[in-house]
């Protein structure tokens, strides 16, 4: 029975060991230069058709191992998404926080993660890319940080709220394009902190603020589909004034949230068929040397705070 166990736990530790192998290429490989958010939107012009799909994820957070390690493995799950052919998916969109601390080496590891996806990919502005005065490399790297753009039948406008506000020049910008997406079928807007804070337990507390309940107003009188972000390492749906509200902010960054309560790797399929939206969470197991060093850990202290408190 020993040796049974013996083999057991040297299988198994052999196995983590493998899952954190694919970093080793990932670090070494050399620097990529994917494209920027123009070059990426110019992609799609040529687009033609009603039914299509795009995937949404952010907070990778890419520069730390921890992150990297899991956003290599999203990413791989999220490649073979295409597999069946049935329908084109025409873009990823990350809702921000690309990179750990917004230095240069967290910027380069974003650029190799974007270079290892299949299909263009647009970014929006998270408060961490702007740390350590990394807007300057977010701009180089990435292009726009409030910007739209029309795929098929819809218009999608992104915004930088990585400050938690709106300033009056963003919201002349909101209305100009919302009074533009008019004309297509579909709306959805991106950005990185939701206006409302989807985890009653998180400090994050934007509704209090008057521009939270203005830009919610100017989403619902313009029939918005959907609006996404992440900044909140969870996965939630929210829906107010018949707009929905799709936080997936599960990307590769570790959560902190229990995983029952949405705190979990993962991004969103989100599926355009001609006159209806609808979505997919796609719950990614983390690379199992992340799983034994910190997930098994926290879900095991939610539960042991849950029956003893």
């Amino acid at each position: 029975m020993k040796k049974i166990t013996k083999i057991f736990i040297a299988i198994i530790a052999a196995a983590a060991i493998w899952s954190a192998a694919p970093l080793v290429p990932f670090y070494i490989s050399k620097d990529i230069l994917p494209p920027t958010n123009e070059t990426a939107m110019e992609k799609l012009k040529n687009n033609e058709g009603e039914y299509f799909e795009f995937i949404m994820f952010g907070d990778n957070h890419a520069g730390l191992f921890f992150d990297d390690s899991a956003t290599l493995k999203i990413i791989a799950r999220m490649n073979r998404e295409d597999r069946f052919k049935k329908v084109p998916i025409d873009f990823v969109m990350s809702s921000g926080d690309v990179t750990f601390r917004g230095t240069e080496w967290d910027y380069r590891a974003y650029n190799k993660i974007r270079a290892r996806v299949k299909w263009p990919v647009i970014t929006a502005f998270g408060n961490h890319d702007d740390d350590n005065a990394g807007a300057p490399r977010f701009k180089e790297y990435a292009g726009a940080r409030d910007f739209a753009f029309s795929d098929r039948n819809s218009y999608f406008i992104v915004l930088d709220d990585s400050k938690s506000d709106l300033t009056e020049k963003q919201f002349a910008f909101l209305g100009e394009e919302l009074k533009k997406s008019q004309t297509y079928r579909h709306r959805f807007v991106i950005m990185h902190k939701p206006p409302f804070c989807p985890y009653q337990q998180e400090w994050y507390r934007p509704e209090l603020s008057p521009w939270a309940y203005r830009f919610m107003k100017l989403c619902e009188g313009y029939k918005v589909d959907m609006v996404f972000s992440g900044h909140v390492h969870m996965s939630k749906k929210s829906s107010f004034g018949g707009v929905k509200y799709i936080v997936s902010g599960g990307g590769g960054m570790t959560n902190q949230i229990p995983t029952p309560d949405g705190g979990f790797l993962h991004y969103t399929v989100v599926r355009v068929r001609g006159d209806y939206v609808d979505y997919e969470v796609r719950k990614v197991f983390p690379p199992l040397w992340e799983y034994f060093a910190y997930y098994v850990w926290k879900d095991l202290l939610y539960l042991l705070k849950d029956i003893l408190i």
